[in-house]
């Protein structure tokens, strides 16, 4: 049985990102610990790269994969939080142009761009 309280927190779906996965697992509890704090409910789904590697590299192709697999992986959740500006910045900023040959998951990457933000820019401008 779901509380009113627990309704009212955001659900926040956790980009842990390939740095912080690899090297820096410190960095994702943290960010877990500051989250919940903050009144969120926090859930880390199975993902990938936000496929800026890719991007930077000319390839659309395995791109637009990789942001379809991202897309799916984060859908549920009300945000998206990573406690890095440029994945975030990846996802808000490019993936409606790459996903623009397909309208529906176009639609589907502009709600999710949205919905994306780095952490420290989350706590501040979304919870206050």
């Amino acid at each position: 049985m779901t509380t009113d309280n627990a309704r009212q927190r955001p659900r926040v779906g956790l980009f842990v990102t390939c740095l912080v996965d690899l090297m820096r697992p410190n960095v994702g509890f943290a960010a877990v610990k500051l989250l919940e704090d903050a009144g969120c409910t926090v859930d880390v789904p199975l993902q990938t790269c936000c496929g800026q590697p890719a991007f930077n590299s000319g390839d659309r192709k395995d791109t637009i994969e990789i942001a379809q697999k991202m897309i799916e992986a984060f859908e549920p959740y009300d945000y998206v939080v990573a406690p890095s500006g440029s994945c975030s910045g990846m996802v808000r900023t490019h993936y409606e142009e790459l996903c623009a040959g397909d309208p529906a998951l176009q639609a589907r990457a502009t709600a999710l761009a949205g919905r994306t933000w780095e952490l420290t820019s989350f706590l501040t401008e979304v919870l206050k």
